[in-house]
């Protein structure tokens, strides 16, 4: 059994068997592998024989370069393959790490640290990040020229989904809908964040909330 001192880069409580801790580091490996990057996993919640897992990719390439091995299949093992998802490393190996691990395992958070930009995504419904990963990165990409600024600046962080204030619905469809409709968005050269409706491709300041996802999941 390996010891918990070579798990560093999975942040966890002392309750995470070792027979999970060891699936999970797998999980790392591959996808440092596949998409040239660091990889950190957080254990954000434990109980009930359930696991809600944060992954943070800290990526050595700029948005540009991203935007090009995405849109060329260069994340893939075949990249003749043009059917295949542009992700399919990541959900082959979280297929494999759910299939292997003693306990439920669900994607809580999904962060993506480019050089020049970042992408932070929070879960909504049970298994909405897994669903809908591959759209969301798609409409991100296809979206990125209207999230330029006027200035060219790119924004520094990209959060979703965001709600209207007390306007969250609790239907599983609705709520997986809300990926493709408000983002947050941070420049440096803005004290305070930027709205992007996905619909009409506009930039607004209003009184939105990122979404609390587990106060939302309490309510399903």
């Amino acid at each position: 059994m390996s010891s918990s001192s070579n798990f560093n880069t999975i942040r966890y409580s002392s309750t995470i068997p070792n027979e999970v801790l060891e699936q999970l580091d797998i999980f790392r490996n591959e996808l440092e592998k596949a998409y040239f990057s660091k990889v950190l996993l957080r254990v954000i919640e434990h109980s009930n024989g359930t696991i809600e897992l944060g992954i943070e990719i800290q990526s050595n390439f700029w948005l540009a370069e991203s935007i090009r091995y995405y849109n060329d299949h260069n994340w893939l093992k075949e990249k003749t393959n043009h059917s295949a998802f542009r992700v399919q490393q990541f959900y082959n190996s979280f297929s494999k790490l759910r299939r292997n691990s003693p306990v439920s395992i669900d994607l809580s958070e999904f962060s993506l640290y480019l050089l020049d930009t970042a992408l932070i995504i929070s879960k909504i419904a049970p298994n909405s990040i897994v669903n809908q990963l591959e759209e969301i990165l798609s409409t991100v990409l296809t979206n990125m020229d209207n999230l330029v600024a006027e200035n060219l600046e790119l924004p520094t962080e990209i959060y979703l989904p965001l709600f209207q204030e007390n306007n969250a619905s609790t239907n599983h469809h609705a709520l997986e809908k809300s990926y493709f409709r408000l983002w947050g968005l941070y420049y440096e050269s803005e004290e305070d964040p930027v709205i992007y409706d996905v619909n009409t491709n506009t930039n607004f300041k209003r009184d939105l909330f990122l979404v609390n996802h587990i106060d939302i999941m309490e309510n399903l």
